[in-house]
């Protein structure tokens, strides 16, 4: 039977190099973890003990059990509280967070979460926190939002950003010019129109019968009521610059 020998020493953990034994003015007096996973906890705790050796780190369980040993309110102490896997979209884990959050009056609640779901960004900020850090974030984001001192702003990890950006549809500008006022193969024929390509060069150049862009010019033609090429290509331009006189007397064909 192989022997199990109990190891005394402190876990050790790489901290970046540019955090190692930070003692800046920015730094917290106290930091307490609030963490219901033990390995979590315990890793996070030596952690910052290391980064931030001047501070007074304390670990706790639940939110109750730091409730218990809070007895001042002071802007140079922070807060970590840890969602865990639980997902703060849940009323019940939110409700948990704004009394956590209401209960830590001016001291500041960075949020940590294992999830990368982009909204739970503004679920914690409603919430009040003055931080959100999710599993997709790095430690440097982390330490970053713990010596930020910006006690009426909030710090939000930079791929949480891109990831909210890459989620929001592309909108649409106020003046898109000839989109708005033809179908898609009308406006091929638009712009060879204002290039004053010939119809033989537009029917090459779109793959169509040249009698297909006779039928397009024609109706081109009468929605801005031209009479030769010349002025539909000299409307058109008009009309991509956001001429109001063409909009308005322009015809539904």
């Amino acid at each position: 039977m192989t022997k199990i020998t109990k190891v005394s020493q402190p876990l050790a953990i790489n901290v970046p190099r540019t955090y190692s034994a930070r003692t800046d003015s920015h730094t917290p007096e106290i930091i307490n973890i609030v963490c219901k996973l033990p390995f979590e906890l315990d890793v996070l705790g030596n952690l910052l003990r290391r980064v931030f050796p001047d501070a007074d780190i304390r670990c706790f369980k639940d939110a109750s059990e730091w409730d218990a040993t809070s007895n001042c309110d002071t802007s140079k102490e922070i807060l970590l509280y840890s969602l865990g896997d639980d997902e703060i979209s849940d009323d019940a884990v939110k409700s948990e967070l704004r009394e956590f959050i209401s209960d830590a009056g001016t001291r500041r609640v960075i949020v940590t979460s294992h999830s990368n779901d982009t909204m739970s960004v503004f679920e914690a900020i409603e919430c009040g926190a003055a931080g959100f850090i999710p599993a997709n974030a790095g430690l440097d984001e982390l330490l970053e939002a713990i010596s930020a001192d910006f006690a009426k702003c909030v710090v939000i990890p930079r791929a949480s950003l891109e990831a909210l950006r890459a989620e929001l549809p592309e909108t649409t500008p106020q003046n898109p010019g000839l989109e708005r006022f033809f179908t898609e193969r009308q406006l091929d024929v638009a712009r060879a129109l204002q290039r004053g390509d010939a119809n033989k060069i537009i029917a090459y150049d779109l793959g169509v019968c040249e009698s297909t862009v006779k039928v397009h010019i024609r109706n081109i033609m009468r929605k801005l009521s031209a009479t030769n090429r010349t002025q539909a290509a000299y409307k058109l331009n008009q009309l991509a610059n956001g001429d109001p006189d063409i909009e308005r007397n322009l015809i539904n064909v």
